[in-house]
């Protein structure tokens, strides 16, 4: 057997992080009496955030960090989410994520990530469709309880900028389950 010395051997590919976009699942408009911020999930709310976990466990790699909004809502698709998933996720609940626009969303996702694999950004509209929007290079709405997937050509979360080399992977909502 010959072996080529002069070759070298290949180059590693470089590191990819996960990211999971994702909208709260439908709430709950039912007692006025509540603020924005402390409104529950409905019936239908409750029925997709755990049909979307077990979508998200199934199709890619389950999110070692959560960064959720604070809001009642978000907490509980969370929770209704990763209630079945084989790993559960650090979960860090934010008030800056409330209501966020993209670049708060973008930040908190370059700052809070570390050294996680794949990190789940869970928040609201308009926020989240525009980010969304933004990284797929086109228009996408983020219905309630919805995900976009995208891996981005980095290996500290910290890199991400606007010029990061991204891949939109997948766009699931509960109505095309």
């Amino acid at each position: 057997m010959t072996t080529d010395a002069a070759q070298p051997p290949p180059m590693p590919s470089r590191a990819t992080k996960t990211l999971v976009l994702m909208r709260h699942a439908k709430s709950d408009w039912g007692d006025s009496s509540l603020s924005d911020h402390d409104r529950p999930l409905n019936k239908r709310g409750n029925r997709d955030a755990p049909i979307m976990g077990k979508w998200l466990a199934d199709v890619a790699p389950t999110p070692s960090l959560v960064l959720s909004s604070s809001a009642v809502r978000t907490q509980e698709t969370v929770a209704a989410m990763t209630s079945n998933w084989s790993t559960q996720p650090t979960i860090r609940l934010l008030e800056s994520l409330y209501l966020a626009g993209p670049e708060a969303i973008w930040r908190t996702a370059a700052s809070e990530g570390g050294q996680h694999d794949c990190v789940m950004m869970l928040g609201h509209n308009p926020g989240m469709s525009q980010l969304t929007s933004l990284m797929a290079d086109r228009g996408i709405e983020m219905p309630t309880a919805c995900m976009a997937i995208f891996r981005l050509s980095i290996t500290r979360w910290s890199e991400w900028s606007k010029d990061t080399d991204l891949e939109f992977v997948q766009f699931m909502s509960p109505k095309l389950l």
